[in-house]
């Protein structure tokens, strides 16, 4: 199938991006170089390991920069990690029915972080703000490495296409959505240090709802080329999550403005 015969059967009112995905010069495909299930699932692994130690080193790194402990940064990362990835397994459990306990899809757990990170705050008498402003880099380069481990594995793939990625679970030609979705995780992530540089290191306060923000809205648009079971208006379940988190991303931007609006107001 071409794109456009994929997302033309699948997602109404987006022939207009299938027609858009065939017309661009087609490359040669890329492999995914290995195609044996065990092999693919080790890559799999080793990069989702490999962007756990990427929140290490960007979160211990960036708390150092802004005036956090290395160790504080250390134990957040300990305790925050796992407890949301632990969250991540549950909801899909309940998802399934109570079924299944599985399903790695990071980005859906971008949301709830600051609620575990609260607590946390508390027990290592870390200011909330700069924690949150700490942790907005973790999401970013989580996605921005262990999403690469996906292109072996097969997972989050795109529709059908003539040319793009190899994808040895179907065993034909993707949409390369998942070097996109690299690509954009990148970007958001160098945006964040950009940010705070400009900044000289003090954090806002808006780092972390500005993370949600971007990821909510870049994932919205990308879940519709993937290739993933629509439930409502042509979205899928985690198309309508990532629209929840770029809400609560706007919602918590509006409110920490209005409260810096009303402070200026007192002082004068």
């Amino acid at each position: 199938k071409s794109c456009a015969a994929g997302i033309g059967e699948k997602v109404q009112g987006f022939r207009g991006a299938g027609d858009l995905f065939d017309a661009i010069p087609k490359p040669i495909p890329v492999a995914s170089l290995l195609c044996k299930e065990t092999e693919t699932k080790t890559l799999y692994d080793i990069f989702f390991v490999l962007g756990f130690v990427s929140v290490f080193l960007f979160v211990v790194l960036f708390g150092k920069k802004i005036g956090i402990k290395p160790l504080q940064s250390i134990l957040t990362v300990l305790i925050v990690y796992p407890i949301v990835v632990l969250w991540m397994f549950v909801m899909f459990w309940i998802e399934s029915g109570f079924r299944d306990f599985g399903g790695n899809n990071i980005v859906r757990i971008f949301v709830y972080v600051p609620l575990v990170a609260y607590p946390v705050a508390k027990l290592l008498k870390i200011p909330y703000g700069e924690m949150c402003s700490m942790l907005s880099l973790g999401p970013a380069s989580v996605h921005a490495v262990s999403h690469i481990g996906c292109i072996f594995s097969g997972c989050c793939r795109g529709y059908p296409c003539s040319w793009g990625l190899y994808n040895s679970f179907t065993d034909d030609i993707r949409f390369p959505i998942q070097l996109i979705e690299v690509f954009l995780a990148w970007l958001i992530l160098f945006y964040l240090l950009l940010r705070a540089k400009k900044r000289k290191y003090v954090p806002d306060g808006f780092e972390y709802p500005m993370m949600l923000v971007m990821f909510g809205t870049s994932r919205f648009v990308c879940e519709f080329m993937r290739d993933n079971e629509k439930i409502w208006l042509g979205c899928s379940s985690l198309a309508f999550h990532a629209l929840f988190m770029a809400v609560v991303g706007l919602v918590w931007i509006l409110i920490k403005k209005k409260q810096i609006n009303q402070t200026r107001g007192t002082n004068n």
